[in-house]
């Protein structure tokens, strides 16, 4: 929804209406994220997480055992996932909002950014900014769904017991300055761009086009629900398309952590992915892309827009009211 500047929603509201977003699409999306985890790293997707194996019916104790086990194998993790998700699409949200008060602040200055080009500006900005929150967290969270370790504080326990061997760099730093943070940053970039700009761009084309084949300008505008979901669902589709090779990347380095025999594998951004590539081949860089780019990002971002949406005009309805 595009508001005017006066009637955009402030950097806490923003802070609140991500937060909000963020626990909608994890409760109903927690399975798809460890699908897309497990698919990366060539592990069951109904993972047994006793021994790391396939679940089986024998072992469940019949259908029903099967689909119970099924059920807490797909939320594995979900209490750290919620922990993540929530801060993360808060900070998401205030930190594009902020980032636009700030550029429009400079518009004067020397570091004045082209105003059509200031709503990508904040959006790739968002990205970089996330991430420094994010690498840590999804380290911690790849623990639960892929390791079996549990919920947030065995996860981080997990974590931070072979974040650094003893003797050297506290475990803390280096839990802080975590693997992955480099392909996080460029994932995220490219992640952000695509929620923060382009879904806004197809949204408002989307729109355009309903106005000219319903011959209405007053009936379809960017934020009626049809336009939101093309937007979400198309801008998902191409920015997870590019940064999915950054999103395995991540995830070889997150799951392999020290004591792992493929840890010196892992152990940056380029060697990681001349690893996959050598031994697994280039289609490697893609495995997850149908749970991650043909469901997870569309479905989740079309629920995001949509709520996040829905709340704005909400909000805006109720400054409305206050000051009439």
């Amino acid at each position: 929804m595009t508001l005017e500047p006066s009637k955009e929603p402030s950097v806490g509201e923003e802070f609140c209406i991500g937060a909000a977003a963020g626990l909608l699409d994890c409760c109903c999306f927690h399975w798809l994220d460890t699908a897309k985890v497990r698919r990366q790293d060539g592990r069951p997707l109904l993972m047994d997480l006793q021994t790391g194996g396939p679940l089986s019916v024998a072992r469940a104790g019949g259908p029903l055992g099967f689909a119970r086990a099924s059920a807490r194998s797909l939320y594995a993790g979900f209490s750290t996932n919620l922990s993540l998700k929530l801060p993360y699409m808060a900070i998401m949200f205030a930190c594009n909002a902020a980032n636009t008060q700030a550029l429009r602040v400079l518009r004067d200055g020397p570091l004045a950014v082209p105003s059509a080009a200031e709503p990508a500006v904040a959006a790739a900005l968002v990205g970089v900014e996330v991430s420094l929150m994010l690498a840590p967290l999804e380290m911690i969270r790849i623990q639960g769904q892929n390791c079996g370790a549990g919920g947030l504080l065995s996860a981080t326990r997990a974590v931070a017991a072979t974040a650094a061997p003893p003797g050297r760099a506290p475990q803390v730093a280096a839990l802080l300055l975590s693997r992955g943070m480099g392909a996080t940053m460029q994932r995220e970039l490219k992640y952000c761009l695509g929620q923060f700009y382009l879904c806004g761009l197809i949204a408002d084309a989307a729109a355009e086009r309903m106005r000219a084949t319903d011959g209405d300008g007053e009936r379809v505008a960017r934020d009626a629900l049809a336009p939101q979901i093309a937007g979400a669902v198309a801008g998902g589709l191409l920015c997870t398309s590019v940064s999915h090779p950054d999103d395995v990347i991540k995830t070889r380095q997150q799951t392999h952590l020290r004591g792992s025999a493929k840890f010196d594998q892992y152990t940056g951004y380029v060697r990681a992915a001349r690893s996959v590539v050598r031994e697994e081949g280039v289609r490697a860089l893609f495995r997850g892309a149908a749970f991650r780019c043909l469901l997870r990002v569309p479905l989740g971002l079309s629920l995001i827009m949509v709520s996040s949406g829905a709340m704005r005009a909400r909000l805006c309805e109720a400054k409305k009211g206050q000051s009439s």
